[in-house]
């Protein structure tokens, strides 16, 4: 099946972009980690709970990637993103991402649209959300409205 383009015409208030299943393991940590110079011991062996934790931020670009698994598209101009972080993220977890179009709204001639990534564990719970706000190219019968 071919992907839809990413446009304002194909976008409404409430859709769910797409929603995926991941484990997080040591490689996600350590290519994490490798990435942003971190100190991997502290998520891992250091780690204040039971298990080995994930830093917070190790989904920050999941939201788009779900994009790019169910859209054809070639980039947005990122306006804002906001978190925030419920409970910690432990390694070898399933959880669960979802995508959503939470606004849609015209300012300067310009679409933007925010969209949400809720990631919950294995009991269902979220353990962070995020919103991402993007600008999108609006066709010329948007522009004028």
């Amino acid at each position: 099946m071919e992907k839809p383009d990413f446009s304002w015409e194909n976008l409404k208030v409430g859709m769910i972009i797409g929603e995926r299943n991941i484990i997080l393991t040591q490689d996600s940590l350590s290519n994490y980690c490798d990435a942003l110079g971190l100190q991997e011991t502290i998520y891992s062996t250091d780690s204040p709970y039971e298990n080995a934790i994930a830093p917070s931020m190790i989904f920050v670009n999941d939201l788009l990637a779900i994009y790019d698994e169910n859209f054809k598209r070639f980039g947005t101009i990122h306006a804002a993103l906001s978190y925030d972080f419920y409970a910690p993220i432990f390694l070898n977890k399933t959880y669960h991402q979802k995508v959503t179009v939470s606004e849609l709204y015209i300012k300067r001639q310009k679409g933007w649209i925010v969209s949400e990534l809720l990631v919950s564990n294995e009991e269902e719970k979220n353990v962070v959300r995020s919103l991402h706000t993007s600008v999108l190219s609006l066709t010329r019968e948007h522009q004028s409205s």
